[in-house]
């Protein structure tokens, strides 16, 4: 096989797998916004378990190992963008070709069933609804890191499925450091005795959907390739790099929660929407890792749209839907948006506390796939660290092990990525600084300086890099925590003691 020859088979495979890939996120899409009928469960997940394990066949074909070892064999003559498409190419040829193809198809037929189980067991606050399917998807896990193979830990295998090169070894020394450094904070905060004055209210969802694509635009996400709807738990898609879709939830008493979530999944749409569109043919538009990924969310809801500017464009917004707000000044805003205390639901932490949450699933997820612990455990475990590290029980399911989907979607080892992405949004915002003024791109409604430093230092480069070579390219230095402990720091000493 020649080199040409390598590299046309490998461009065909990666334009017939997007395709069915986007046929995959379509059902998966119409399945969560549209309020599809139960009893098609059983014909969509095979649909979509079909599509997964066509995919699947495509890719571990015996021709992509001939092409994978004629093109590293080549290796010096590759360009950047070749050498980074063999690579992970090789990545994830090596383990799909590790996992039986029956066992693919099987597992993807029932996650596509269990997500629709999942939102009805949170509905109905049952958790013997999910039970079984947990049970077949940590079984699943569990094998997934022996067919992948693993240095030092199992969990290694899994996270290096969302965050490569991550490992126990790390993320224990980075939860480590914040547990260091910001629970005695957090203490601190309690015992402060300061009450910043807080939201309360009914807020029209009509209005509040008026909102939306201010923030949106706000942020920089192009409209006009993508939408926004509404689902259980918010997420973004990718259908291809022109139709982009985010979701959100509105709630009438909480309305922070759909305003964050909007600007959160505009993060993410925006790092989908700027990578160089000449990467598709060589399967490199996607992200860096998954953390990389978390980065732009987080970045965009926490540093810029928490901050001080942006309450000063925010609070006109407000006043103009909601009378509620005729009597609030921009520092009461950007402190009402900033309190900081233990809650119980992570998708509505505070900054402060989020990474708490995190480490609950993260020592959680750890023990299923060691054994330490069984599925029908969950409950009450997860009700007992909540206890520990945040002082708060769960009333109920919905607000305890129930509250995320990640478990029912196969996503296992994915949790980590929403604090080490935190981490490295701060690491690049305090690199954006040095040629950026940040507060006042926010106070003009122009983040164009901003978002023009991302695309061109993040977004546009996919996954040509590594994300540990991404964020040192960016920044100038290797991953570092202490950016993101003194962000935190800083801004809640000023804010509370």
């Amino acid at each position: 096989m020649t080199k040409k020859e390598a590299f046309d088979t490998l461009f065909a495979k990666n334009e017939a797998i997007g395709a069915l890939d986007m046929a995959e996120a379509l059902i998966h899409w119409d399945a969560t916004t549209s309020g599809v009928p139960m009893k098609s469960i059983e014909a969509r997940g095979a649909a979509s378990g079909w599509l997964s394990g066509e995919s699947f066949r495509r890719f571990v074909a015996p021709d992509t190992q001939e092409c994978i070892e004629t093109l590293e064999a080549l290796d010096g003559e590759l360009t950047t963008i070749e050498r980074a498409m063999v690579r992970e190419v090789g990545r994830r040829y090596r383990k799909a070709k590790a996992i039986p193809p029956e066992e693919f198809q099987a597992y993807s037929t029932l996650l596509a069933q269990a997500e629709p189980i999942w939102e009805k067991a949170r509905e109905k606050r049952d958790y013997n609804m999910i039970l079984p399917y947990y049970e077949k998807i940590f079984a699943f896990q569990r094998r997934l890191c022996d067919w992948y193979g693993y240095e030092k830990h199992p969990y290694d295998a899994l996270l290096d499925d969302y965050e490569k090169g991550a490992s126990v070894e790390m993320l224990d020394r980075f939860f480590g450091a914040l547990r260091e450094k910001i629970s005695p904070l957090i203490k601190e905060i309690g015992a402060s005795g300061q009450k910043p004055k807080e939201i309360k209210g009914t807020f029209d969802i009509a209005k509040q959907k008026e909102l939306s694509p201010w923030l949106c635009d706000f942020v920089g996400y192009d409209r006009e390739r993508g939408k926004i709807g509404e689902v259980e738990h918010p997420f973004c898609t990718t259908i291809n790099r022109h139709d982009v879709r985010i979701t959100t939830k509105y709630h009438e008493d909480n309305l922070l929660s759909a305003l964050y979530s909007t600007v959160h999944e505009s993060g993410h749409a925006l790092y989908e929407q700027n990578m160089d569109e000449g990467l598709t043919v060589y399967g490199l538009d996607e992200e860096a890792s998954m953390g990389m990924h978390e980065s732009q969310s987080r970045l965009f809801e926490n540093i810029i749209c928490r901050s001080r500017a942006f309450a000063g464009q925010l609070l006109p917004k407000l006043r103009g839907l909601f009378d509620y707000f005729a009597d609030w000044n921009e520092e009461e805003l950007y402190r009402a948006v900033n309190i900081a205390r233990p809650s119980l639901i992570r998708i509505e932490a505070d900054e402060l506390t989020y990474s708490l949450h995190i480490m609950v699933r993260y020592e959680l997820e750890k023990a299923l796939i060691m054994g330490d612990i069984k599925p029908a455990d969950l409950p009450g475990l997860w009700d007992n660290e909540y206890e520990k590290l945040l002082g708060l029980r769960p009333d109920n399911l919905a607000e305890g092990v129930l509250q995320d989907v990640h478990w029912s979607s196969g996503a296992f080892g994915y949790f980590p990525t929403y604090a080490i992405g935190t981490a490295y949004g701060a690491q690049l915002v305090n690199a954006i600084r040095k040629s950026v003024d940040v507060d006042t791109a926010i106070k003009n409604e122009d983040l164009s300086p901003i978002t023009g430093w991302l695309k061109e230092n993040v977004h546009r480069h996919g996954a040509v890099m590594l994300p540990d070579e991404l964020l040192k390219t960016a920044t100038g230095e290797p991953f570092d925590a202490k950016y993101y402990v003194d962000y935190l720091s800083e801004k809640f000493t000023e804010l509370y003691l």
